[in-house]
């Protein structure tokens, strides 16, 4: 059981009693496996001053990988699960779960304002470095790599690449030659059933705007 994983690792501990108890959030990895957050948007994330990192759009990945020849994806292990808290922050990420509350010891997923090098892209957990040239890429490489290092951040090597000619990002084929949607994004659209109510007239429009 995860609850079990997370309290053997020292991720969390049981607490008695809390005043910041979020409901606890199962969601299933493609892999099969479960990762448990909290829902913080009505507890912590109400009354907290937010920084927003939007997923970037398409003419920032143009701005930040234009003229990059080779691509380094990074996969952290576990994510900002890596960052411990201190002793006054644990209280805020506290968990109700079916078998009591749980609050952790390393930040959680589903917290608000929790993360510049130049060519290099960041979304949560997903790292996508690129350069000019080959000297200009591992320059950048080595100087994410040292900053890791220098923090304890550990990444999740079976989901790195490096060097490669085309990476698949947030959704998009990069290559040398330019940004382009992955096929079979576009072909759920394509085939995409007509949404039958709101939510997912949404997700649908959601879909559609991602791409356009």
């Amino acid at each position: 059981m995860e609850l079990e994983r997370l309290e053997k690792e020292g991720q969390i501990q049981q607490v008695e009693f809390s005043d910041w108890a979020a409901p606890i959030v199962p969601v299933v990895k493609e892999n099969g496996s479960i990762r448990i957050c909290g829902d913080y948007k009505v507890t912590v994330n109400a009354v907290s001053k937010l920084d927003n990192y939007p997923i970037p759009k398409t003419e920032d990945l143009y701005a930040t990988l234009g003229g990059g020849q080779e691509y380094t994806k990074l996969d952290l292990k576990q994510a900002y699960q890596q960052i411990e808290l201190d002793e006054d922050s644990k209280r805020y990420v506290t968990i109700n779960t079916h078998k009591g509350l749980f609050r952790y010891n390393r930040l959680p997923y589903g917290v608000a304002s929790s993360p510049g090098i130049a060519n290099v892209l960041v979304r949560v957990d997903d790292i996508l470095i690129t350069g000019k040239t080959r000297e200009e890429h591992l320059n950048t490489l080595s100087e994410v790599l040292s900053r890791f290092k220098r923090i304890g951040i550990r990444l999740k090597k079976q989901k790195c690449v490096f060097m490669a000619e085309e990476v698949v990002y947030l959704g998009f084929k990069i290559n040398k030659h330019g940004i382009y949607p992955v096929e079979s994004k576009v072909e759920a659209i394509d085939k995409a059933p007509s949404p039958t109510n709101v939510t997912e007239l949404k997700a649908y429009l959601g879909m559609l705007n991602y791409y356009k």
